[in-house]
């Protein structure tokens, strides 16, 4: 070959060469920086928990609150054994820091790290002998995914969403039943990461002490190489099983949200029952709503959708990973679950109390009061407010709780069904609070939410092609009849004097009850909210089938039916302790009170959440003094919510002179606003 023919045989190969190395790294670097990333934990901010705390009088004494806060569900949402979550360390700040067999972190448990998350701590006691925060549970014998035998489980309670925090004056203020500022999805990033460094450090040539000394702390005595090695083996099929359910998002949650329906409806459909088709991206999260008075309204839930308690709770337990069997044969275990229902029970009468009609006043779990720590509320201005919110709000929200007219009227009432076995009209012992559900078209809010159980289908018919049985639904759920408003609306119908109220429980012959009952079977596009309906249902009467508890059943199902509904609004409860549960809006995407009441257009676009800073002003969260552009979700361990997404937006319930979706009054004026948030102090 001449010297020009190799010349260009040479700069041939080089092309190739070349081109073969930018190949590779295109599919390579790509790859690296997506293993990178899953073993890079998220930025958050260094938390110093104050060492003043006060629990706010509501009624709770301090023991039956810390049984509250660890109460078991049955739930494993951690998705790993009790003693390796005592074991863990705090994630490295990169992959690469495993190179250094000598580099130590504290502990994941450390009450200051888990507060970067929103954890609240809670003390060493009989409920908590492994000092964890406040909502964290063990339970026993559970099966944990990747696992081939039963261990303890770790999961959360109702508490670890629904107990609040407020800071002021370097004072924590403990709120129970209030929106907790967690970032549920943040923290179980945190948590694959550890565990994947981890696995990665159990498999390093270079000595690392790492993996080591999580093997001590788990195995204690039984510390032996086999053993250890038996461990690194079970930790890398658990992980591995987690990676593979990492969740997709539309919209992010952050601090203080969770996309709770959609999460559970993923958990059960999806993941548990194995029919990958059933998962959605997270699109619709919402603020942690505050959990007091709700016992005793007739419709629970954002939109209003769950009549029944028990169907309430024990879907929660489901949503935050209680185990369910769905591949028992019918009638031999299926739908058996770990769901410990006396537990749930038990927790909602803790929670509700006595029935408060007709004796006129709630007991349980009460709306925190102003504390005396904070500015001194301004009366003058509140009774002006007084009047304002009688001609403003209480046409939604109903008459103040601490007020003659909210125990008078048709504010409360037994809710007539019908009975499933006799077709009869049947009404309920106790008398429960009608709460107005307002729709969306009219309150112009975010729909997201709203249009979750109504819009969302699920397939139960199993797969041919897996050889995967149909899930077994076959059960009855109550349904309001169509065109009969006041199955779902307080609204409707003229009030009733006191004297005329009927608390009793009747039969009647004709079937004059606003309901009606549907079968609910296997489909593959069932409605999402009728479906859940249906599973929980058959989860909870496996219980008492398989506890012999069948005698017990009315008791524990709170006297009601497990009645649904989809798609009518959103509920408009009553304001008792409003002023405690920032942010606002059921998206939580309005930072204060003062915002709530400007137009649309006065509202910040972008809300800071992660702090628990009050403003006892304007009666919200703090907010930075220069507000931030839109587009990045965490910024220095900070979440900002960006208004303007969809499933984020903080539009209607608006007051402006400006007419318009979402319009429902004229706009205060400054003093207006003031004299209005003065009073909702009182309540």
């Amino acid at each position: 070959m001449s010297r020009f023919g190799r010349s260009r045989f040479s700069w041939f190969l080089g092309v190739l060469l070349v081109l073969f190395v930018t190949v590779g790294i295109a599919v390579v670097v790509p790859k690296i920086r997506a293993f990178l990333a899953l073993l890079t934990p998220p930025e958050t901010r260094t938390v110093i928990l104050s060492e003043n705390r006060v629990s706010l009088q509501q009624n709770w004494d301090e023991t039956g609150a810390t049984k509250f806060h660890h109460t078991s569900q049955g739930t494993e949402t951690l998705t790993i054994p009790l003693s390796w979550f005592l074991a863990l360390e705090q994630p490295l700040d990169s992959p690469f820091a495993l190179l250094n067999p000598f580099l130590e972190t504290e502990l994941l448990t450390d009450s200051q790290y888990l507060a970067r998350y929103g954890f609240l701590p809670s003390e060493k006691s009989e409920n908590n002998p492994h000092n964890l925060p406040i909502g964290f549970a063990t339970s026993l014998y559970q099966k944990i995914d990747g696992l081939v035998r039963q261990d303890t489980a770790i999961g959360l309670t109702c508490a670890a969403c629904h107990t609040g925090s407020i800071t002021y004056d370097n004072v924590d203020y403990l709120v129970n039943g209030g929106p907790a500022n967690v970032d549920l999805a943040l923290f179980k990033t945190a948590m694959g990461v550890t565990l994947g460094q981890t696995v990665l450090a159990s498999k390093l040539p270079v000595p690392n002490r790492r993996f080591d000394r999580f093997a001590k702390r788990v195995l204690g005595q039984n510390y032996t190489l086999a053993a250890k090695d038996r461990l690194a083996s079970e930790l890398q099929s658990v992980v591995e099983v987690n990676a593979a359910r990492i969740d997709s998002f539309r919209v992010i949650e952050g601090y203080a949200r969770l996309d709770a329906l959609n999460r559970i409806g993923n958990q059960v459909f999806s993941i548990a029952f194995d029919q990958p088709e059933n998962y959605v991206p997270i699109s619709a999260p919402v603020n942690f709503p505050h959990i007091w008075t709700t016992s005793w309204f007739d419709w629970v839930e954002y939109d209003g959708s769950i009549m029944q308690p028990l169907i309430r709770n024990a879907g929660e337990a489901l949503g935050v990973q209680a185990e369910v069997n769905f591949t028992a044969p019918l009638n031999k275990g299926r739908f058996t679950s770990s769901v410990p229902m006396e537990n749930l029970a038990w927790m909602e009468d803790f929670l509700g109390g006595s029935a408060p009609y007709p004796k006129k006043a709630f007991g349980g779990l009460l709306a925190p009061k102003w504390p005396d720590a904070f500015p001194p509320i301004d009366q003058n201005l509140a009774a002006e407010g007084a009047k304002i919110y009688q001609a403003r709000c209480k046409a939604c929200h109903l008459p103040a709780v601490d007020t003659p007219e909210f125990w008078t009227g048709s504010h409360f009432k037994p809710i007539e069904y019908t009975d499933a076995k006799t077709g009869n009209t049947v009404a309920t012992a106790e008398s429960y609070l009608s709460v107005n559900i307002i729709p969306v078209d009219y309150m112009g809010t975010d729909p997201a939410q709203s249009r979750v159980l109504t819009d969302r289908i699920v397939n139960t018919s199993g797969d041919t092609d897996i050889v995967q049985d149909a899930m077994g639904l076959n059960t009855v759920v109550c349904i309001p009849k169509p065109g009969r408003t006041d199955a779902y609306s307080g609204q409707v119908g003229a009030p009733k004097d006191e004297d005329e109220q009927d608390t009793t429980s009747r039969t009647d012959n004709v079937n004059s009850s606003p309901f009606e009952n549907v079968k609910i079977g296997d489909g593959p596009g069932l409605n999402f909210g009728l479906a859940l309906g249906a599973v929980v249902q058959e989860v909870n009467d496996a219980w008492f089938a398989s506890n012999f508890m069948g005698d017990q059943k009315l008791a524990i199902e709170g006297d009601r039916p497990n009645c649904l509904q989809t798609g009518k609004g959103y509920k408009a409860r009553p304001l008792n302790g409003i002023w405690a549960t920032a942010p606002f809006l059921h998206n939580g995407s309005v930072a204060t009170l003062d915002d709530m009441f400007k137009p649309h257009s006065e509202r910040l676009k972008v809300v800071e959440l992660g702090r628990t800073d009050f403003d006892p002003v304007k009666v919200g969260l703090v907010q930075p003094t220069v507000v931030p552009e839109t587009g990045q979700a965490y910024r220095d361990g900070l979440f900002y919510l960006d208004t303007t997404l969809p499933g984020n937006l903080n539009t209607g319930h608006e007051f402006s002179n400006e007419a318009g979706r979402g319009v429902i009054g004229p706009a205060f004026s400054d003093l207006e606003r003031q004299q209005l948030i003065e009073y909702l102090k009182t309540l």
